[in-house]
């Protein structure tokens, strides 16, 4: 007998209620103190919306008619019916919450996470039936409002606005007593991005127990990230000395990992990615030679001479299905350009050039589509924007500039200026490129009439854990991208504000959609707003000028686009040059 799900389920109704970030700490550090030890991990999974760490790609495998199908069967309502109830709902978990009725039994949160575990896991001829009965098991002992959760986590509609920080937040509340170890606990969970570990370890072995959480072999790591600057000429400034200019691709980044007999390929999601890229699992084989490692490097498309290729046609590699046809029709390259794990030793807190020279020297160059990635070491102006013009010439997409000094150190998840950042937008006078999450819609008018004419965008305040507008979007799509639209977007809409969302009273979209979908966006130059809420200061916020779409960026997480403290320095910096 072990922790009740109705008490879980009560606090999700609290957090559901509740905007205030504080607020939110406050209700989960008192929860997660009144947990037992051994459910403490499954709880803070569940309120994630999951039942494992990101990086384990569990995928429960249920669609909305298939939910359907389950609440009809636990509950004898007609499906017909349900449908009906669900259009005019907008969410399954309020159409389970109405119907379901008295419970047969009590739920306990093992035996929840134990059932959605078997789910997740149930595969082959009839498994859709079998997931069915095990959804109808647990609805049947379910009460109102826990059918209602059970349902959005299977179909990942959780909504609660608590993200990981704030979990994070709570954790350390709840276990240290301060939000002053938070620090900590991110530290660790951008070494091991599995906030059941990091819970299970602090509530176990207390904060000693979270400092000794190290790099596994098989679980990928939080990748390191790069500032950007105003002008060129201030690499000097921010790196005294020499530095290494690497050519930058227009690629998926990759983490690639080796225990010695099984390689893993993550992408900068935490994704396994391996059975997209078998033929670079051959060649790290071949021409990676140590005994266990971790390395990554960037998968970039090429054509039949070599040539590089847009991030665009590589996208075309994201599938599951005809892996071998567009292995043919796709073919790619790999640059490798840094080194976290070899042998047993942890390279982490190694300087820059001693994980370089690791790299190089387990690095047998057989194959001209698996190289190490092109680079200089100067401390001159001049040759690195000559290095930046022959990366373009390359096709690349511009050059990172790496720090060689001794504390050049790999700083998970995190940006600082060890590595810094020079793309061909940036050389443009007044144009800004920013990645960030959409939030909302607006109707069209026109020719964009009964469709959404311009999406809401927004930075990520990684301080707050909050997302922050920035702009209206509605140019540089297609006719074919405006058309696909609904198709993209639909699936996301929420029936009401994002929790994490900050936007200001006046800039109220048609629809809201959960934080999902990454742009790539183009824009003139950033300028003071009443209406946005990035970096707002006495009212007035920051708003990109004139944005224009570039991409999808499906490589990215919502947490991983442009940060408001970004979007800040970028200001300052226009600002100080004007």
């Amino acid at each position: 007998m072990t922790f009740p799900f109705s008490k879980v389920v009560t606090v999700y109704e609290q957090l559901e209620n509740v905007s205030s970030g504080n607020k939110m700490r406050e209700i989960l550090s008192v929860f997660f103190k009144i947990i037992p030890k051994e459910d403490l991990d499954k709880v803070v999974y569940l309120s994630t919306g999951s039942i494992a760490s990101e990086c384990e790609g569990i995928n429960f495998g249920m669609a909305e008619k298939m939910v359907v199908k389950a609440i009809s069967a636990a509950t004898g309502k007609n499906e017909k019916e349900l449908t009906t109830l669900f259009k005019k709902k907008g969410d399954l978990g309020l159409v389970a919450e109405s119907i379901v009725g008295h419970a047969e039994g009590k739920l306990f949160v093992d035996e929840v996470f134990r059932i959605l575990h078997e789910i997740a896991a149930t595969s082959g001829a009839g498994s859709q039936e079998k997931k069915c009965v095990l959804l109808g098991t647990l609805l049947r002992k379910a009460s109102p409002n826990e059918a209602k959760y059970i349902v959005r986590i299977l179909l990942n509609k959780m909504r609660l606005g608590a993200g990981t920080m704030t979990i994070l937040d709570s954790l350390s509340i709840a276990f240290t007593g301060t939000k002053a170890n938070k620090p900590k606990l991110e530290h660790a969970y951008n070494i091991c991005p599995d906030i059941g570990v990091i819970a299970h370890s602090l509530a176990t072995k207390g904060l000693h127990g979270v400092e000794q959480i190290s790099v596994m072999v098989g679980r990928p790591i939080k990748m390191m990230l790069a500032s950007r600057i105003g002008q060129l000429k201030d690499i000097n400034e921010k790196m005294p000395g020499t530095f290494a200019v690497e050519e930058k691709y227009d690629g998926e980044r990759v983490q690639i990992h080796y225990d010695g007999k099984k390689i893993i390929l993550y992408s900068r999601r935490l994704e396994n990615i391996t059975e997209q890229f078998p033929e670079l699992v051959a060649l790290a084989h071949k021409n990676l030679h140590a005994k266990s490692y971790v390395v990554e490097g960037e998968i970039v498309s090429v054509d039949q001479k070599g040539n590089l290729l847009p991030f665009q046609v590589l996208m075309q590699r994201r599938r599951k299905q005809d892996v071998e046809e567009y292995r043919k029709k796709v073919p790619v390259c790999l640059f490798l350009f840094d080194l976290l794990y070899l042998d047993g030793e942890q390279y982490l807190h190694k300087s820059y050039p001693e994980r370089r020279s690791a790299l190089k020297r387990i690095t047998k160059k057989t194959e001209n589509k698996f190289v190490l990635a092109r680079q200089i070491v100067t401390d001159n102006i001049e040759e690195t924007e000559e290095f930046f013009t022959s990366a373009l010439a390359h096709g690349g997409e511009g050059i990172m500039v790496k720090s060689t000094a001794l504390h050049s150190v790999y700083q998970t998840g995190t940006r600082g200026w060890l590595w810094i950042k020079w793309k061909k937008e940036y050389a443009q006078e007044l144009s800004d490129t920013l990645d960030l999450v959409v939030v909302g819609a607006f109707m069209g008018r026109g020719r964009r009439s009964g469709s959404y004419g311009a999406l809401l965008c927004a930075a990520y305040n990684d301080k707050k854990g909050v997302f922050e507008t920035v702009c209206k979007l509605g140019s540089g799509f297609s006719d074919e991208q405006l058309v696909e639209f609904p198709g993209r977007f639909n699936k996301y809409v929420a029936s009401h504000k994002p929790t994490r969302l900050v936007v200001h009273k006046s800039m109220q979209p048609d629809v809201w959609f959960d934080p999902v979908i990454i742009v790539e966006v183009l824009g003139a130059e950033l300028t003071r707003s009443p209406v946005h809420t990035c970096c707002e200061e006495g009212g007035q916020g920051l708003a990109l000028r004139f944005p224009r779409f570039l991409r999808y960026r499906e490589d990215k997480s919502p947490e991983q686009v442009t940060t408001s403290k970004e979007i800040w320095q970028m200001y300052k910096e226009k600002v100080k040059r004007r």
